[in-house]
């Protein structure tokens, strides 16, 4: 009998130890406000009456696609009044820039795209919206296109 109860005692231990390492790496995959931060928006009008809006962000490197999948996903709603809304996520704060052509044409410069780790994408008016992630930057990498519900 105290052989079984040591026993139960230890299983339910074990399996207490794996459900903590499970929330932790859970916990370690949300961003923190350090790993993206908003540093500028710039709004565009349009013929119709409504804007355009790009939105700079600088990202930490060690930003995970998951992660700024969930941040585009949270904060999606925060960006809904606009026909486009552009975020951009920058690799530093300091080469944060908005493109010289309006913000709806994107960035055409290679040291820019040099400087950019993802751009989301929301079209309000029809529905459109997606996140093109890059592995090193948007002039090298292809991009990790995905949609944002």
């Amino acid at each position: 009998m105290k052989k079984s109860i040591l026993l139960l005692s230890i299983l339910f231990l074990l399996s207490c130890g794996d459900n903590n390492k499970k929330t932790s790496v859970e916990t370690s995959e949300k961003p923190t406000t350090s790993k993206i931060q908003k540093i500028d928006a710039k709004k565009e009008d349009r013929n119709d009456g409504t804007f355009n809006q790009m939105i700079l962000f600088s990202v930490d490197s060690t930003a995970t696609i998951g992660e700024l999948k969930r941040f585009c996903s949270e904060n999606k709603s925060e960006y809904s009044t606009g026909y486009f809304e552009i975020l951009v996520f920058f690799t530093d704060k300091s080469s944060a820039k908005f493109p010289e052509n309006p913000v709806t044409g994107g960035f055409m410069e290679d040291s820019d795209l040099k400087k950019i780790k993802a751009i989301y994408t929301i079209n309000n008016t029809n529905g459109y919206s997606k996140l093109d992630f890059y592995e090193k930057n948007a002039f090298e990498s292809r991009p990790n296109s995905i949609d944002i519900d």
